[in-house]
């Protein structure tokens, strides 16, 4: 039956075959088989667990360094676990062994491996300008700048050594007039952002007489209209644009510059900001340049290399995957952080199905990747590309084939996963994009509510808590989280604040619901609150900004800061029983704590460390 109207899509559910809300993914004793746990709430069944841990955290059973580079948490099921990860740079779904962590299979979808291969063979060929079937450093540096050699492999040979050679061979290919030192219009294009970091201060030149000199010979070159100073269009392209933002004084009225630096500003500027530096670069300081940033690889960009930068989803954040595999009996579903949906057999890692949720269904890729986990719904999976052809997507979980898009919901995707619910007799998906918390019909995707207070204009991570008609929403950034209750007016549902609460700001650490009172550490500090009403209950400092999860009266969690931190759950007063720290990464903690079968599960960048919380 078709529906002509939003108004009456209530109505027209009624005709439409039911779809069985609890019945998500198939789940036993042992499983947390997506995102958050069986029913996406951060809770596990667990029982018979430690209620303290000793001095040094509880034992360690294993540990593996495999799991890539990357966000996602963990989903296990029937003896595996879920994860994915960037593998050599390259976005992998990882299958391993839950009893030692060994891997089973770390694949990438069929029909992604065969577009890397094309784009592969077009950027060698990109690459490589002088067609010697490599792609050397400088090609690499103008191609990627100095970033390239976090993908030139390390190689057997000391680190002093390497500098020295690769140093030489790029001056000797770049100093054009043969000076043994580099200006910026020889080298400017390959060093980049680099440029400054490598010309080092001098401190037995006169730098007041260094800077006067640079400032006479930059309106020298760059004064084309010879009005005694020099305005952005002069200056583009040269080293002064680079500093142009910094050297221009702003009015203290408008806290704007004028866009022209004079004499005396571009003198201040070099004065202030890079003092004793001669805006040239040397080969001394281009070798200390690489050995301060420990470029040990062999200066050639190789096709594996190249795959490394290509293969994944790259971020000033953070590179990787951000979101959790959904394993669905023998079918496990995971989402990439370019949109790669892909649908694969559990045991073997085999592409069934593999959509992109930017080039086939219009989405738009949110500033930090793609991050939610797929949602199961009877035999639909439901995934958010976002955008003007519909926030929300419905497809058959076998075949991959469009059942619906939410077409009069057009809202950009932001980070949080969708979750399931029946609200006033109708079933639903609730999500939180980049405008507001929703709800749209599970049987066709119309629209049914709106609540837009806890959405901010950077990042909504936080998956709703929903409690019948009830459904509280939170965003970091200043904003904080409100309940909304949603009721029926006339054949239409419609949101109602009941309360907001600034100080309940979750950013992506999660928020778990028990009994009456919501849990978060997501904000900074742990609060309970009371969820009917938002008063505060009590806050602690705990682990820090963080995740959680819940098991046996216990919630355990994960500071970014890399504590782990366990507390009893209660509206009683914080009550801490254990703490340890785990290994840094060079990278906050953000991918989230699970437990289940007696363990604790914690990934943090490629490495996944699992304890044993069980108190038989």
């Amino acid at each position: 039956m078709k529906c002509f109207s939003v108004l009456p899509a209530l109505l027209c559910l009624l005709t439409l075959p039911a779809i069985d809300v609890a019945a998500q993914v198939p789940s036993g004793p042992g499983d947390w088989p997506q995102w958050r746990g069986p029913n996406r709430d951060g809770k596990s069944s667990d029982t018979g667990l430690l209620k303290e841990w000793p001095e040094d955290g509880p034992k360690l059973l294993w540990n593996v360094d495999s799991v890539g580079v990357g966000y996602s948490s963990l989903a296990v099921k029937d003896g595996l676990i879920f994860t994915q990860g960037d593998l050599g740079g390259v976005e992998h779904i990882i299958a391993l062994d839950a009893k030692d962590g060994q891997t089973v299979w770390a694949v990438q979808p069929a029909p992604v491996v065969s577009l890397l291969k094309e784009r592969l063979a077009a950027d060698i060929k990109r690459y490589d300008v002088n067609g010697d079937g490599t792609v050397s450093e400088v090609e690499a540096l103008v191609r990627l700048g100095w970033k390239w050699n976090q993908y030139n492999k390390p190689i057997d040979e000391e680190l002093e050594v390497v500098a020295a050679r690769r140093s030489a061979a790029v001056l000797k290919e770049v100093d054009s007039d043969g000076n043994g030192t580099l200006s910026f219009d020889e080298a400017g294009k390959i060093l980049r952002d680099d440029w400054q970091r490598i010309d080092r201060a001098d401190k037995k030149v006169d730098a007041e007489a260094l800077a006067k000199s640079r400032t006479d010979a930059f309106l020298k070159t760059l004064d084309k209209d010879e009005d005694g100073s020099i305005d952005q269009k002069e200056a583009r392209g040269s080293l002064l644009d680079r500093s142009f933002r910094r050297f221009d004084e702003r009015d203290p009225s408008t806290n704007r510059g004028d866009n022209r630096l004079t004499t005396e500003e571009i003198f201040a500027g070099l004065s202030k900001h890079e003092a004793g530096r001669d805006g040239l670069v040397s080969g001394d300081e281009l070798r200390q340049h690489y050995v301060s940033t420990k470029a040990n690889g062999d200066g050639v960009l190789s096709a594996n290399e190249l795959m490394g930068v290509i293969g994944g989803y790259r971020n000033g954040m953070g590179n990787g995957p951000r979101g959790t595999p959904t394993v669905d009996g023998e079918l496990v579903y995971a989402e990439g952080g370019n949109g790669d949906l892909v649908c694969l057999e559990a045991g073997s890692g085999k592409t069934l199905w593999h959509v992109n949720l930017s080039t086939e269904f219009g989405g738009r890729r949110p500033g930090w990747g793609y991050s939610e986990s797929p949602l199961i719904a009877g035999d639909l999976v439901i995934v958010t590309p976002g955008g003007n052809a519909g926030t929300l997507l419905a497809l058959n979980k076998r075949t991959g084939d469009v059942v619906w898009q939410s077409a009069e919901t057009k809202e950009g995707s932001h980070y949080s996963s969708p979750s399931l619910a029946t609200i006033n007799g109708v079933e639903q998906v609730v999500q939180f994009a980049r405008q507001s918390v929703f709800g749209v019909a599970l049987a066709d995707g119309k629209p049914l509510w709106t609540y837009s207070a806890p959405a901010n204009g950077t990042a909504n991570c936080c998956s709703p808590i929903i409690d019948a008609n009830l459904v509280f929403a939170s965003s970091a950034y200043g904003t904080g989280g409100g309940l909304a209750k949603v009721t029926l007016s006339g054949s239409i549902q419609v949101a109602e604040e009941v309360y907001f609460e600034k100080k309940m700001a979750c950013h992506h650490g999660g928020i778990v619901k028990l009994g009456e009172y919501m849990y978060s550490c997501g904000g900074g500090t742990l609060i309970c609150m009371e969820f009917a009403t938002g008063e505060i209950k009590w806050q602690a400092r705990a682990a820090g900004k963080g995740s959680l999860c819940y098991a046996d009266g216990m919630l355990y969690m994960l500071g970014e800061g890399h504590s782990v931190v366990l507390a009893e759950a209660t509206p009683e007063g914080y009550n801490e029983t254990g703490r340890f720290e785990i290994q840094k990464h060079g990278r906050p903690a953000w991918a989230h704590p699970i437990v289940i079968g007696g363990k604790l599960y914690i990934r943090d960048q490629e490495s996944l460390s699992v304890y044993d919380v069980s108190a038989n």
